[in-house]
């Protein structure tokens, strides 16, 4: 598939289709969310809204209010194995994490 700014409009405009036709919404995200499933599929459009529903199922179930609070993680900060960097300009919070045995070996 051709790589140009018409293309990838051509591009997200079918995954927000496909996500409707397969019952749910991508109305509260941004492009750039949608651009990742769609690099992750080949550009494939509808393998990419597929990827994405299921995405949006699993991130209900697993972080129902939409960010993991300082309260489910107060061992991994008490340690400083992930930092709390503020939000985004969205509003999401931005966690860092950080594997020492990787930076430094055992």
């Amino acid at each position: 598939m051709e790589n140009s700014p018409s293309t990838h409009v051509f591009s997200l405009t079918q995954i927000r289709k496909s996500v409707e036709k397969l019952g749910s919404s991508a109305e509260n995200y941004g492009d750039p969310t949608l651009i990742r499933f769609l690099v992750a599929r080949s550009n494939d459009p509808d393998k990419a809204a597929k990827m994405f529903v299921q995405w949006q199922k699993w991130k209900a179930e697993f972080v129902p209010l939409g960010f993991v609070p300082d309260s489910e993680v107060p061992d991994e900060l008490q340690a400083k194995k992930i930092f709390l960097q503020g939000l985004s300009k969205d509003g999401h919070p931005e966690v860092a994490s950080v594997d020492l045995e990787f930076l430094f070996g055992k």
